[in-house]
């Protein structure tokens, strides 16, 4: 049997080519999943990418965590469905398409017709996914993409009106006024979680200001101006109330020909050193009642408006004049506090952000600009105490980039509150990884969690199934096509559940035999997402079995964002639809920062394209450096060009091949083959690498269980330390000799390891894996059983540590006194707690030759003495004797010699099989000590002969060099025979 010898220097990314091709090729994935029993399942969800722009670290990271444990459940025996994903719907797909056609607003969509807009989100959806391909496969992920379910499709959106119906018909959807932030341009609400977690933030100038509001109560306050300050001056129209603190004290002052109220702990701030007069101090609660004059009043006031009241938390003393303007309908407290005392709730502003008609000074201005002229009103009407600048973080939507505002919607919504205290109790189900996640960031998020606004103002999405009264306003729900088609009062035929398919489609009211038709919103994209375990199987109209056998789904991956979004609503419809959790373990990945520091982001385009890293490096050093980082225990990181995957092939994947290259190299030397039971070897070393190799297995297995993969990455560049530093360094002359024993263990760990590393490093574990097997074993690793666990020999691991530490002690007595490797010394002394260690003879005999002493003693008390040199480690105490005899000395220079050839023959290109001449320069004391040594030279070097030459003398020589021995210098050279 011959193994095909690799390249020393390795091409990992043109090997990754051929790999995928032969994959291709011969189906092995799909071979991979189809010899799996169909009643032995192991399920995950791939949560689905939006389909705009090109993949980022942090999807291909996502990508590569949903590779990893299929691979290392389909080896167990589990039969894992992969299925790849498409989220199509929502603004990211609006936003693009409006760029594209040149569209500004909703306004312009509803010019062009929604029927038109629709096919260009289709479109563009259509010309996208494509370009995934190569990334996708470049890193080793194995996934049908050919047959991927996709959001927008006609069964996938059937899934989701169904739950909507499920939902509705368990009492869980109402329609409600909410205070939402909310898009101009997009016309539709936006979710805060999307904000957050895109860092959808930006440092920001706006105007503040301090108006004068006065007091128009009889009494003690009268002619008294209250001074409430605002950074959002275009809400000052809506005002219906100011707010105090009633626990604060607040100070009465006079300023010029006027009298002012502000709070104590602000006044400085306010007044900016400017001279006042003080008239006296009081408690808040003296405030609380009054009515005041508004600056603006387009609109009837009920009984309860204009008024001064106090509302926990919505005041503090670190801005402002410790007095808050109140706007109900345009801030979330604010409106809470409307709803608590009975305001009216304002509406001035229509869906672009511009005020209404009956807003008669600034109808049909956006709000932001309209700042500069309501400030210029206020103060030509003796309204405005002060105005300056302030520079804070605002948020704005996440794809078109426009400042958002708060506003009151009328909109859909799930009752959160009704099923939370459900949703917490099926979080303590679930494995978090890590565990933090559990009762730290999840838990927190369901516990604040709001009602869910599932309605949105748009167009791409899958229509909200509300078909409502024109005369009675009786509302149906519908759950499935065949609903529509029998509700219709026209015959019809439903292909399509977005708008242009479903907007025409009449109903006879029940009630009053009215019309009915459905309302204009559509869904939310995060309850499609959110609707994805049964949306892709269209349950519960197909694949009901299949459905319920794998959910709740073994596992699932996604980065730290998602604790506020997918994995929420996963949980939050699973917990309403099934009463169940919707995963069984959970993978919270950390976040990869991008060239601005920002979370990657494809709207935000911060990031380098992987394409040129994967081309150089190839996917296995990726994938070991991603899943190896802290992401993978939820930490964020900074990502460089490249260096850090530089270091994954440094200290991975070359040792691994390194080792392989070793191995097949003197396995070709004496044609051996595969067969020997390596158990039976009794030498040292092959036991420990056996016995090491089973230990690595076991912890690498164990974490691989537990879903701790940085922690199972991290064991690899140890044991390939074990296996090249030690193992085979320690065997090198057994396998020159050709070493049956050698070549079983090494052929036979080499195996098993790359099957372990496999589900890791998928591209490198196939090429060894089919060099090794050489058609003896199956067609590919990733058609193999994962490796049994055997046994572990704790006492041989133990006591090969502790030789290795003494080694590891005694070189480092070499190198403080510039003694090197290759020059033997006489005596080294031990203490050491180990006391066992004395009588394994193999062992010591190990020390001896990797510390090149010709003596060990152990003994109970190491002393400093001349010629001896100490050191101290754990447990353990070391003396070395340095001094040389001549004998020594001459075993030094030889070995010195031996090292120079062999650099030689590497650097000539020389295979070990090779014998060769040596060549060398007379010279008399370095001449003696070689040839009285001229079998050893002969027999470490694979030579025939050794001649002394005057080195003038012209040879045809593959190799020469001057070498300095001793204060000689000698002139050697080799050639082939």
């Amino acid at each position: 049997m011959s193994f095909k010898e690799p390249k020393s220097n390795p091409n990992f990314p043109e090997m990754e080519e051929k790999t995928i091709k032969f994959w291709k090729k011969d189906k092995i994935f799909e071979k991979s999943v189809e010899q799996k029993n169909r009643n032995n399942c192991y399920s995950f969800y791939d949560g689905p990418p939006f389909i705009t722009g090109l993949p980022h670290y942090g999807n291909l990271l996502g990508s590569i965590a949903k590779d990893l444990i299929p691979r290392y459940q389909t080896m167990k025996g589990k039969r894992v469905r992969r299925v790849w994903g498409w989220d199509c719907h929502g603004l990211p797909i609006e936003e693009k398409t409006e760029k594209k056609l040149g569209l500004k607003n909703r306004r312009d969509i509803e010019k062009i017709g929604i029927d038109r807009f629709i096919s260009e989100c289709r479109n563009y959806v259509s010309e996208i996914s494509a370009e995934w391909n190569w990334y996708i496969n470049r890193i080793g992920r194995w996934v049908d993409m050919e047959n991927a379910y996709r959001t927008m499709d006609l069964k996938y959106m059937e899934s989701v009106i169904w739950s909507f119906k499920q939902l509705y018909d368990k009492g869980l959807i109402y329609q409600g006024l909410k205070t939402l932030l909310y898009c101009t341009r997009c016309g539709t609400p936006v979710s805060k979680f999307e904000i957050a977690m895109d860092d959808s933030y930006a440092e920001m100038k706006d105007p503040a200001v301090t108006v004068e509001f006065p007091i128009v109560s009889k009494g003690k306050f009268q002619d008294v101006r209250i001074l409430a300050w605002t950074t959002t001056p275009w809400t000052l129209p809506s005002n219906r109330a100011l707010v105090v603190n009633k626990d604060e004290v607040y100070v009465e002052f006079s300023k010029k020909d006027n009298t002012y109220v502000v709070a104590l702990k602000r006044i400085e701030q306010v007044l900016k050193n400017e001279e006042y007069k003080e008239i006296r101090r009081f408690n808040g609660q003296e405030l609380i009642g009054l009515n005041y004059q508004a600056p603006y009043n387009y609109f009837l006031p009920n009984d309860n408006d204009f008024k001064i009241y106090d509302y926990q938390g919505m005041v503090n003393m670190e801005e402002g004049t410790g007095i808050v303007h109140s706007a109900p309908g345009f801030g979330e407290v604010d409106t809470e506090m409307g709803k608590h005392y009975g305001l009216t709730t304002m509406f001035t502003v229509d869906d672009e952000g511009k005020f209404i008609d009956k807003v008669i000074d600034f109808k049909g201005i956006y709000v932001k600009d309209a700042d500069k002229l309501i400030i210029q009103d206020l103060k030509q009407r003796n309204f405005l105490f002060n105005t300056e600048t302030i520079t804070h973080r605002y948020p704005y939507c996440y794809r078109c980039q426009t400042p958002l505002i708060y506003k009151t919607v009328k909109a859909w919504f799930v009752n959160v509150q009704k099923i939370k205290p459900k949703m917490l109790e099926l979080n303590k189900n679930i494995n978090w990884v890590p565990d933090f996640f559990k009762e730290g960031r999840f838990k927190y998020t369901i516990e604040t969690a709001p009602d869910w606004c599932v309605s949105r103002t748009r167009y791409w999405a899958t229509i909200m199934p509300i078909w409502k009264c024109e005369k009675c306003e009786n509302l149906k729900v519908i759950g499935s096509i065949k609903e529509i088609e029998e509700n219709s009062i026209e015959k019809v035929k439903i292909n399509d559940l977005h708008r242009t398919g479903v907007d025409n489609v009449r109903f006879k009211c029940e009630k009053c035999q009215g019309e009915m038709r459905r309302i204009p919103e559509v869904f939310d994209c995060w309850f499609e997402s959110g609707s994805m375990p049964y949306g892709e199987r269209h349950y519960p109209f197909e694949n009901k079995e299949d459905f319920e056998k794998s959910f709740p789904t073994d596992y699932i991956a996604e980065y730290t964002g998602q604790l506020r979004a997918w994995f929420y609503y996963l949980h939050a419809l699973s917990t309403a639809l099934f009463n169940s959790h919707s995963f069984k373990n959970v993978v919270v990945t950390g976040v990869i920062a991008g060239t601005d520091g920002r979370k990657m982001s494809k709207s935000y385009k911060n990031y380098p394209d992987p394409k040129h890293v994967l081309e150089k490096y190839g996917g296995d050093a990726l994938r070991l450096y991603l899943m190896g980082s802290p992401l993978m225990m939820g930490r964020d990181i900074n990502m460089t060009k490249g260096q850090e995957l530089l270091e994954q092939v440094k200290t991975i994947l070359l040792p691994l091949w390194n080792s392989y290259k070793f191995f097949a190299t003197f396995a070709n030397l004496v044609d051996w083959e595969p067969g020997k039971d390596i158990s039976k070897s009794d030498n040292v070393l092959d036991k420990w690498i056996n016995s090491r190799f089973n230990q690595f297995h076991f912890q690498f297995s164990d974490y691989l269980d537990k879903y701790y993969v940085s922690q199972a990455i991290d064991l690899i560049r140890d044991f390939l330390a074990d296996l090249s530093k030690w193992y085979i360094r320690r065997s090198r002359e057994r396998f020159r000799a050709g070493d049956i024993n050698a070549l079983s263990t090494l052929y036979w760990v080499l195996m098993k390891l790359v099957k372990t590393l496999a589900p890791v490093v998928p591209f490198v574990t196939e090429t060894l894996y089919r060099n090794l097997s050489n058609s003896v074993e199956k067609e590919s690793v990733h058609l193999e059983d994962w490796p049994e666990k055997e046994k572990v020999d704790n006492d041989l691991l133990e006591q090969m540590r502790v030789v290795r530490d003494i080694c590891s002690l005694a070189h480092a007595i070499r190198k403080e006194n510039q003694i090197k490797a290759r020059q033997p010394l006489l005596i080294l002394k031990v203490k050491i707690k180990y006391q066992e260690l004395q009588k394994k003879e193999k062992m010591i005999s190990l020390i001896m030759d990797e510390v090149n002493v010709k003596q060990i003693v152990f003994s109970n008390e190491i002393k400093q003495e001349d010629d001896w040199a100490v050191k101290q480690g754990d447990n353990l105490e070391l003396s070395l004797f340095l001094r040389l005899t001549e004998e020594l000395k001459e075993e030094g220079i030889v070995r010195e010699i031996i090292r120079h050839i062999q650099q030689m023959r590497r650097k000539s290109g020389l295979e070990p099989k090779d014998r060769i001449l040596i060549y060398m320069s007379r010279d008399e004391y370095l001449n003696k000590i070689l040839l009285k040594n001229k079998d050893v030279i002969i027999q470490k070097t694979i030579a025939e002969e050794l001649h002394v030459k005057d080195k003038r003398q012209e040879m045809k020589l593959d190799a020469e060099k001057e070498v300095k021995i001793k204060e000689n210098q000698l002139f050697l050279g080799i050639k082939k025979v």
